[in-house]
Order: structure tokens, then sequence, then C-alpha cells
């Protein structure tokens, strides 16, 4: 997993990246039990004389490149954690690790930020230099929606007065060498609800005296995509899910309560706030209508990847510098969610999809990357470091 302090040529980082993401793929690390990870993470940096900060976290790291002349600061973010999935890829670096699998890339995104650092330190070290200082977040716990906050408490953004954070996801179903970037809405907010419908039990042959809690959950499962349908407007997006729906104890009895659980993803923050708002609303008055009651719990987990503009335009063009104009495309928004938002509540930020053209979706047993785009990814993530720290001198 190491990498040689001089300067390296593209093909040898390229090597280099690739070697440490399978590495990495083979010993692959859950949700704030990422300390191998952790370990191997600063090991490269260490070795590539790049300067790793000294902040209080159990998993991840913290890195800084500074460049020879005062400036401002921008961050660039890689998370590190893997999935309770059982891989089915049957690559040579297949996970080693029962049950555990990086079926989301989250070690193509570590590889490449990596690749980051060693460019930016290159670029730092170089004649030319620059003025400023690149922040390199490797984050724990993305897939548990929890280390974005776990980094944003640290009081490094604060410490180093940072003014922009800049993180990529490989996209599968995006074709490999393309780069997808916009502003605006990316990715969904996410929030989860939970509903207990209280009824009233008895025997199923006489329901005449029961107040029957599965009757009036199914009628609350349907009518929850009344919601999306007749609540929010065409012109905007939200997704309802019950993903969950547990009543009974055997098939002849009609059960006292029923458990439903799901999830609202929405894209924009005043579509977000009229769902919770009428989503309770319906249920309690749904249940009562029946005869029944209902308690409902919402809890808000994740906000929406909303890029800012400015930043946004400085990826698009970074991107463009790298891959080409026209292998720079819109990106397509996804009602799937992403703790890079906790980020974006704090300072402005962009998030752009990197193309890897596989035919297996995020978290699939048999999901894989393309390797080829790491260097490129890297690349992309400096060139827009750069080009942000240079419109932000004074």
């Amino acid at each position: 997993m190491s990498t040689p302090s001089a300067p390296m040529a593209t093909e040898a980082l390229q090597q280099a990246l690739v070697s440490f993401r399978r590495k990495l793929h083979e010993h692959p690390e859950l949700s704030m039990e990422e300390y191998e990870t952790t370990k191997a993470i600063r090991a490269f940096l260490e070795e590539a004389h790049i300067e790793v900060l000294d902040y209080p976290l159990e998993t991840g790291v913290l890195a800084i490149v500074r460049g020879k002349r005062p400036g401002p600061c921008v961050a660039i973010r890689a998370d590190i954690d893997a999935l309770p999935i059982v891989e089915e890829t049957g690559l040579p670096w297949a996970s080693k690790v029962q049950g555990k699998m990086h079926a989301c890339g989250h070690d193509f995104h570590t590889a490449a930020g990596l690749g980051a650092a060693v460019l930016a330190k290159q670029a730092a070290d170089s004649e030319a230099s620059f003025a400023g200082d690149i922040l390199f977040v490797f984050q724990p716990a993305e897939e548990v929606g929890q280390g974005a906050a776990s980094i944003i408490a640290t009081g490094v953004f604060d410490d180093l007065c940072v003014g922009a954070i800049i993180g990529e996801h490989n996209n599968p179903l995006l074709a490999c060498g393309k780069i997808g970037v916009k502003s605006g809405p990316l990715m969904a907010s996410v929030d989860e609800f939970r509903i207990v419908v209280k009824g009233v039990g008895g025997h199923a042959a006489i329901p005449e005296l029961t107040v029957d809690p599965i009757v009036i959950g199914s009628h609350i499962v349907s009518g929850l995509q009344h919601l999306v349908s007749r609540v929010v407007s065409p012109h905007h997006n939200a997704v309802v899910t019950v993903g969950k729906f547990q009543a009974g104890t055997a098939r002849n009895i009609i059960p006292m309560e029923a458990v439903l659980e799901g999830t609202v993803r929405t894209l924009q923050p005043d579509v977000r706030d009229v769902i919770e708002q009428r989503l309770s609303q319906f249920v309690k008055q749904t249940a009562e209508a029946f005869g029944g009651d209902a308690e409902v719990e919402f809890e808000r987990v994740l906000p929406a990847v909303i890029n800012h503009e400015k930043t946004a335009d400085v990826v698009l063009e970074a991107a463009k510098a790298v891959v080409g104009e026209d292998n720079v495309v819109t990106a397509e928004t996804t009602m799937g969610g992403e703790d890079f938002s906790v980020y974006q509540e704090k300072l402005p930020g962009c998030f752009f999809w990197v193309g890897t053209g596989k035919p297996h979706g995020w978290h699939h047993p048999s999901f894989d990357v393309d390797e080829s785009m790491m260097h490129k990814t890297s690349e992309i993530f400096v060139a827009a470091a750069l080009r942000w720290l240079a419109l932000h001198q004074g």
C-alpha cells in the first residue's frame, strides 16, 4: 500500500492506487470499525510525506497539503467504509472477510482521494506551487450517515477556515469516462418514520368486535402514495416507501397493533417539510376513521445534497480540463442519500459523478468499479481545488 516519496508519473501513481484499492477491497471494514483502513491511509500519506493532522477521530484521517504562500483553504472528501454484504464478484481481490464488502465503491473513493493528495503535494512542491491549503478528509461511516458529523465535530473546518468542499461518487449507471456535474439538487434528503397502529384484537371469525390494525395499516400504505401524487407538485420530487409491515401472531387472530416503518426522500427542503406534516396528519386521521389510533415517529436523517452553483462551476471547468468537454455531462439526480449533504449545511460544496459503467448498481453483491477512472478522479479533485483557490485569493 505504499508509494515512493519521489514524484510519481501518471502510470506509476495509477498502479499504486490500484494496488491500494484492491488491498482495501480484500479487507473491508464496516462503519465506525475502519481501524485497519485508517492505519493504511495514514501509512500511505506519511510515506508520501503528506502532513496528517492530529484530531480526535477514532476512525478516519484528516490530512493537509499546504501551498508555499498563504491563502484560503478548500477540502476534498472521500468516504472509507464498507457494507454488510456477502461478495459474489469472484474477483482475485474479492473480500476475504465473510459478510463484508466494498459494494458501494468507497475503496475507489479512498484511493482517488489518496491520489489527489499525492498530486497536490507535487503541485505544492513545484516552483509554481500555489497559495492556500487543501484539506483531505477520509471520512468514516458514510453508510450509516454519521461520518460527516463526526468530522465536523472535530472543529477542523473552523480551525482552517475551510471555504468549500468537493466530493464525488462512482456511478455504474454512467458510462466509464464520463463525469456528471450539476448545480442544485443532486441527491435526496432521507427521513425515516415508524407508525404504530393500535386497534382492538379478537377472533378472526368475529371481526365486528374488533378494530383491525392490519386493515388500517393497509389503507395507510396505499394512502401514503397520495402524498406524492396529490400533495407534492409534479414539478418537485418525493418518494415515500413503506419497507416494513409487521402485525399478528396467528392466522386466526386479529392483533392489537401493526407496526409500519419506511423512508421519505425529497429533493426540495420545502417539500420535505410538507411531507413530514401531512404524513403524520394523514396517518392519525386514517386510523381514527376506522376506529383505531396511531402513533407516528418521524426522524430527519440526512438533508438533500444540493450543489452550490459557483463551486459546481469550478468542478465543471476542472472536469472539462481533465477529461475533455465531450466527456462532461449534466449529472442526473437520484433519490438516494449521502451524508456529504451534512457538510453542505456548513459550507458551499459540490458532489459529482464519476462514470464507471458497470452492470451492477450500488450495494449489489456483484458490484465493481472501473479502476481506470481512479487517477482521472484524482486529477479532477486537484484541478478543482487549485481552481477554487485561485478564484478566492485575497
